[in-house]
């Protein structure tokens, strides 16, 4: 696998509740799924893995989400690295989205935020078909 690119994870969320965010005050996150852009300059498969893993050090907004909700999928897309761009791309096609808190995983750049949120009345199958076949993604690993 290229080792930099951008990454795609779709989380769920079971139930709705309040959480703490890195310098954000608490915000109320709705239960549902919402999908994180980020992305990796080297080291794509360990920072999937550091993700994937329950236990670690809160270091980027994600983190502190991520001991609340579970990462159900992860999408790929090697050598890529803009991804304000892919954020923006998901808003347009998945047209119910929402930037659920402004800001949120873009602390170093001028976009709405890198986490969306879609409601728990989604088809998640042709939700993730949809963005592998427009996007150019793939399933991690």
């Amino acid at each position: 696998m290229n080792d930099r690119g951008l990454y795609i994870l779709i989380i769920r969320l079971k139930k709705g509740q309040a959480i703490k965010i890195g310098r954000f005050q608490e915000a109320y996150f709705k239960a549902g799924y919402y999908l994180y852009v980020g992305r990796a300059r080297r080291g794509l498969r360990v920072r999937i893995e550091r993700h994937l893993r329950v236990e670690k050090k809160t270091f980027w907004h994600i983190d502190s989400f991520l001991s609340k909700a579970q990462i159900i999928e992860v999408l790929i897309r090697p050598g890529s690295f803009d991804e304000c761009r892919m954020a923006c791309r998901l808003r347009q096609l998945l047209r119910n989205s929402v930037v659920p808190v402004p800001g949120f995983g873009a602390s170093d750049c001028r976009c709405p935020g890198h986490l969306i949120y879609l409601s728990e009345k989604q088809d998640w199958k042709a939700v993730i078909s949809v963005l592998k076949t427009a996007l150019g993604l793939r399933t991690y690993p």
